[in-house]
């Protein structure tokens, strides 16, 4: 009991100091990965993962995608190389395109030799 020294505290670890450096205002971190912007209705997604195959709510994501990027939902155009990071090759996006625009979640325009351009809609 001789060392009780040893146990007491100083007035920095108390906060009897202030802290070095200004912490009132630090940058904010960036995002580093890509994301995808919403808001997303929760309606819209509810009927999208309501279709059996799996890939109509993938290229849903993929169009919502694209609707952050473009900041509008009208005129998308909907390219494989823009789909093949989620994993669908033509044909799936084509039955997902085809399905969603069947529930009533989107609108395709199709040309012959382009990739399609579609517009979401509200659920």
């Amino acid at each position: 009991m001789d060392n009780m020294e040893q146990f007491r505290h100083s007035d920095v670890l108390l906060g009897g100091s202030k802290p070095v450096g200004n912490f009132s205002h630090t940058p904010k971190a960036k995002c580093q990965s890509a994301f995808i912007r919403g808001p997303i209705p929760l309606d819209w997604v509810i009927r999208a993962t309501s279709i059996p195959r799996r890939n109509a709510m993938v290229v849903g994501l993929v169009l919502f995608y694209l609707a952050g990027l473009n900041k509008e939902r009208t005129g998308l155009v909907l390219t494989v190389k823009r789909c093949k990071p989620f994993g669908l090759a033509r044909k799936s996006v084509q039955r997902g395109l085809a399905d969603l625009e069947k529930s009533g979640l989107i609108r395709v325009s199709r040309l012959a030799g382009q990739s399609p351009r579609v517009d979401i809609l509200s659920a």
